[in-house]
């Protein structure tokens, strides 16, 4: 319902900036637990070199879609960057973790890594930093 709910208010957030030139996809990583860094389902909107982001954790620190920076946008590829700062989930903590998402338009795969340079695992006492990596797929919307 969370997810329902989240996804309608950021298509809604959208509305007033979509344009013939917008874009957005729905990209899915399969097995990503639903309190990872990085989460199983992310929305994307692009316009130009400005893009919007959005999925359960943004929704969480921010309550709705957030500002990504395009990196490249062409025939082949989408790559879209954004940060997220203060992040506290029951199982760590991290000032920062910039993330970039890169979607292959020919094939549909998408790869994502999280980098969160002072992450504290409260699971792993002695981790100093962390590097998230997940692999999947995303659609046009």
């Amino acid at each position: 319902m969370k997810i329902a709910i989240a996804t309608v208010a950021f298509v809604t957030a959208l509305l007033p900036a979509t344009n013939a030139l917008a874009e957005q996809w729905s990209c899915s990583f399969p097995n990503q637990r639903l309190d990872a860094w990085i989460r199983g389902q992310i929305m994307v909107s692009t316009d130009g070199t400005e893009a919007t982001v959005f999925d359960s954790l943004i929704n969480e620190a921010h309550a709705g879609p957030i500002g990504a920076r395009v990196t490249a946008n062409n025939d082949k590829r989408l790559t879209a960057k954004w940060t997220l700062k203060r992040i506290e989930l029951r199982h760590g903590f991290a000032p920062r973790i910039d993330y970039t998402l890169t979607y292959l338009k020919d094939t549909g795969r998408a790869n994502i890594t999280a980098t969160a340079p002072l992450l504290e695992d409260y699971n792993n006492a002695d981790r100093a930093g962390g590097n998230f990596v997940a692999s999947g797929s995303c659609k046009p919307r």
